[in-house]
């Protein structure tokens, strides 16, 4: 039987990186795989998340973006601004991870504010998804050392350097 609903677009996305250009991507929690959006004229990083996904459409996009984290891959200056509020090193690169303490992407449930264990829990799972995706930029040797950020709604719930990842 046939997996139904999203799939991440083989059109527009790859599972290689080779850390060339800046990008936006999708993790699959489901497959554990990372997708990263082709160069697309030099557009990458400027492409939706919804956009990426197939088997949706315009109504349904953003609820199947659900099952996936998203993330962004600023290459060495391509980025510029504040971060909700939080300064960035635009001169080096950047991978952004979206977290939400709230949601369980494995579970596909939304946590409740009191369950502090869970969010825990639910966080440290969304951070090890953000690990296997900044590992495969690292494996990718892109020749620069990057930063990984794990981006929340609110700067509160966010980790910024949360760890810096060296050029090999």
């Amino acid at each position: 039987m046939a997996d139904v609903g999203p799939r991440v677009s083989t059109k527009l996305c790859t599972s290689k990186y080779t850390g060339r250009y800046p990008t936006v991507g999708l993790f699959d929690t489901r497959s554990r795989e990372a997708w990263f959006c082709k160069p697309r004229d030099g557009q990458a990083i400027r492409t939706s998340h919804a956009a990426l996904i197939t088997g949706v459409d315009d109504a349904t996009g953003t609820v199947w973006k659900d099952r996936f984290l998203c993330f962004w891959f600023y290459t060495p200056n391509t980025g510029s601004g504040l971060i909700l509020g939080y300064p960035i090193d635009w001169d080096e690169a950047h991978l952004l991870v979206r977290v939400d303490p709230h949601w369980d992407y494995d579970r596909q449930r939304a946590i409740p504010p009191e369950l502090s264990d869970q969010i825990e829990a639910n966080l440290e799972r969304q951070m090890k998804h953000g690990e296997r995706v900044a590992n495969i930029i690292r494996d990718a040797k892109p020749g620069y050392t990057f930063h990984v950020h794990y981006v929340a709604s609110r700067a509160a719930d966010s980790m910024f350097y949360a760890r810096r990842v060296a050029s090999t």
